[in-house]
């Protein structure tokens, strides 16, 4: 059974530096036992808004338009201080480093002015034992005016060590035929540390090819959620801007930066005319980085 939750309360972005560090030097490991497996967090951020200079940023970097409403994924950046003050807690048991964002599924109800005042409501709810290690979900809703305009679910994995066999997972055969990209653009190798700014995530695999190496990467990786922006750009261009939408994201390889991408597109037959799938992949190995469906509700 599960312990009470642990609630935490905000009427102004948390600021969870020190936390942070903190949280470093705890020696924490990447697997808990069982009974540390039971932990919830309720934490509400009431009032926020956002700050107009990196909404800015933000859009200068992922190449968007200002079309008077928060963008579908600066409202994830928006959360994260919440989701750093759970994870960053003195009782959250896994260590912060080396975490894995794994997926995102989001949901537009309706598009959020640029100066909405907003309440925002992140949960956790138990650390889950699969094959590839510990995993745990935050689920995030945004709410104006009393009703929730956006949510969001986030999955994070706490992996096992790397396999030394260095077999690849078998492909799970539902790959459609993606032909020729829709466009192709390169990665320049300070991206990481352009996005890290306006989206407040400096995690020091992105920032830097020296600290990126620390964790085992020859070169800092970019952001998944920058390269996901970037698609939404171009996939979302002719769109209505006050069309309810839904995303789904599964994060696959990391973008060693600089480098170089293509996005390809299909028509998700199962989901109907109003649902595209896409994969960025990353060139010239055609691995993909990201894939997802993006449907008009």
């Amino acid at each position: 059974m599960s312990d009470a939750p642990i609630f935490l309360q905000y009427k102004a972005a948390p600021r969870n530096g020190a936390a942070l560090v903190r949280s470093l030097f705890a020696g924490r490991p990447t697997q808990v036992a069982s009974q540390q497996q039971a932990i919830r967090f309720d934490a509400h951020w009431h009032g926020a808004g956002a700050d107009a200079a990196r909404l800015a940023q933000y859009r200068a970097v992922c190449d968007l338009p200002d079309t008077g409403t928060l963008p579908l994924l600066y409202l994830h950046a928006m959360a994260m201080p919440l989701h750093m003050a759970i994870l960053s807690h003195a009782r959250f048991p896994l260590r912060l480093l080396g975490l894995v964002h794994w997926s995102n599924q989001i949901e537009s109800l309706r598009p959020v002015p640029n100066d909405a005042a907003m309440d925002m409501h992140c949960t956790l709810d138990n650390i889950e034992t699969t094959e590839r290690g510990q995993a745990f979900t935050i689920h995030t809703t945004l709410s104006t005016s009393g009703s929730v305009a956006w949510r969001e679910t986030s999955t994070f994995l706490s992996p096992l060590a790397r396999s030394k066999s260095g077999k690849k997972p078998a492909p799970d055969g539902s790959e459609p035929d993606w032909g020729a990209p829709i466009a192709q653009w390169a990665v320049a190798g300070n991206a990481g540390r352009r996005f890290a700014g306006p989206s407040g995530d400096w995690n020091p695999i992105h920032v830097s090819a020296l600290t990126a190496r620390l964790f085992g990467y020859p070169r800092a990786i970019a952001h998944g959620m920058f390269s996901a922006a970037r698609c939404l750009a171009l996939l979302q261009q002719g769109q209505l801007v006050d069309a309810p939408l839904a995303l789904d994201l599964r994060f696959k390889r990391p973008l060693l930066i600089p480098g170089k991408v293509a996005l390809h597109t299909a028509q998700d037959a199962e989901s109907g005319p109003a649902a595209t799938r896409f994969v960025l992949k990353v060139q010239p190995s055609g691995e993909p980085h990201i894939d997802g469906t993006l449907r008009v509700q």
